[in-house]
């Protein structure tokens, strides 16, 4: 009779199998895996209800074979276990849901099968540049490389479930880290007011770039820090954006990118009536300042629960690198979104590229908990960013015109292009190379609503 180390071999080279699949590979009776499985207790993990019972050997992170609680933080700061996790040999998870996800599960995953991290975790991993400032502040303690893009899936386990206590959204994987989370709430950490808001940035800007990897702005990338912040007399969490502090054509431009950002947000909000994050730009010790406030943070310790396209399009779509119009038109054939939530992500689309932003990617697009569209946020003309962060080469503005069926939603988004662009040229904030771009563009998309191939949107024009 095989013993129970050849079941652990054979789930260790083809990973999980279900119980008649096992049966029939090592040409076993299912009592006799049954009592198999139950020799080898936690060495192996189970999910899965009748038939659908399936195995996995399961894997050691760091050398601990304990399961990782998953925690979900509420609006008011109250943690909840909701999950537990198990890493699986030789990659992904077996999780058991101890309350409702608030993310789609189809397939395996309503069994609790994971082919990596559990999609709604992904954008927990540490990434951009203040996931290079968190592996490089911690990779002695981590014991990993200082290059985030270099972790394995261990790795990332053992990093989140130690120090991910105020990670995106609303998850924390680990008790360790959430005892950082409780501590954190103890400390009654303090929240900066405006009178000393330029002081604190204008540190935590010099500290960030301590630890920001030179050249980061030639990715199109904005070194940055998040901060707590007293604004109108609430507690509240905020990204903050930053330019360089000297007066080079190319920090020029990455201010004047700042203030469109601010611009563009409002834009969206006010013109388009979609939700956008809330902004403010500042200027001081010569530097230019975005403060962006986070929707997934609420008062002093609430969260709330983000993810984006990249996660939602890796898990289900494989649609890398394709048009947030086409990312929606799958998730709507699926109905994951309904109607108004398709026809808001076309009219964001459009608007991004009558305004220049060539930096659209999967993970500029966000949700919240039952695939509603996140405030919209990294929305600004990244087409006129510098090149190697310092060059400005001459730029060719040339959005292009509808196809018929797009003709409403791209005449709402030109409508508010020309609002945005009129507005950059003229804020006085903005360098007067940079204004003179602007009210040229908004002459340009002036032009197109013009043109008969544009035409006038009537009754029959749908998206």
């Amino acid at each position: 009779m095989p013993a129970p180390k050849d079941l652990l071999q054979t789930l260790r080279t083809w990973q999980r199998l279900s119980a008649g699949e096992l049966t029939r590979r090592m040409n076993i009776s299912r009592a006799t895996l049954m009592r198999a499985v139950q020799a080898l207790g936690d060495e192996v993990v189970s999910r899965g209800k009748a038939r659908r019972t399936a195995y996995a050997a399961r894997r050691a992170v760091r050398g601990n074979v304990v399961s990782i609680p998953l925690f979900r933080i509420d609006h008011a700061g109250t943690g909840t276990q909701v999950a537990t996790i198990d890493p699986t040999y030789p990659h992904g998870c077996a999780v058991t849901f101890e309350a409702p996800f608030d993310w789609p599960l189809t397939g395996d995953m309503r069994d609790g099968w994971f082919p990596s991290l559990p999609y709604a975790l992904d954008d927990m991993r540490p990434q951009g540049f203040l996931g290079r400032h968190f592996a490089q502040r911690n990779a002695d303690i981590l014991q990993v490389s200082d290059n985030p893009i270099d972790w394995s899936e261990d790795d990332v386990l053992h990093a989140l479930s130690l120090l991910g206590a105020d990670l995106p959204g609303n998850y924390i994987l680990g008790e360790p880290a959430y005892r950082r989370f409780l501590a954190d709430q103890q400390s009654s950490p303090a929240f900066v007011d405006d009178v000393d808001m330029e002081r604190v940035y204008l540190a935590q800007a010099r500290d960030a770039l301590q630890f920001g990897v030179a050249g980061s702005s030639a990715g199109g990338e904005f070194p940055k820090f998040t901060q707590r912040r007293l604004i109108d007399g609430a507690p509240t969490h905020v990204i903050v954006k930053f330019s360089g502090a000297d007066d080079a054509p190319g920090t020029r431009r990455w201010a004047d990118l700042l203030i469109c950002e601010h611009l563009a947000l409002d834009t969206v909000a006010q013109h388009l009536k979609i939700a956008a994050a809330t902004s403010r730009c500042y200027q001081a010790g010569g530097r230019t300042f975005l403060e962006v406030q986070r929707f997934d943070r609420h008062g002093a310790h609430g969260r709330s629960g983000v993810c984006s396209w990249a996660a939602i399009n890796n898990a289900f779509f494989a649609l890398p690198g394709k048009p947030w119009i086409a990312g929606a038109a799958a998730l709507h054939q699926q109905a994951f979104i309904d109607d108004r939530t398709l026809h808001d992500i076309a009219r964001i689309w459009h608007f991004g590229q009558l305004i220049g932003n060539s930096d659209m990617h999967d993970g500029n697009l966000a949700f919240q908990p039952g695939l509603v569209l996140a405030p919209i946020y990294d929305m600004l003309p990244m087409l006129y960013a510098p090149v190697r962060g310092v060059e400005l080469p001459q730029r060719t503005f040339h959005p292009g015109l509808p196809l018929p069926a797009e003709r409403a939603v791209w005449h709402e988004a030109a409508g508010a292009a020309v609002a945005f662009w009129r507005q950059a040229a003229a804020d006085r904030r903005i360098g007067e190379d940079f204004r003179r771009i602007c009210e040229t563009n908004a002459g340009i998309v002036e032009g197109l609503l013009e043109t008969p191939a544009a035409g006038e949107p009537d009754d029959g024009d749908r998206f």
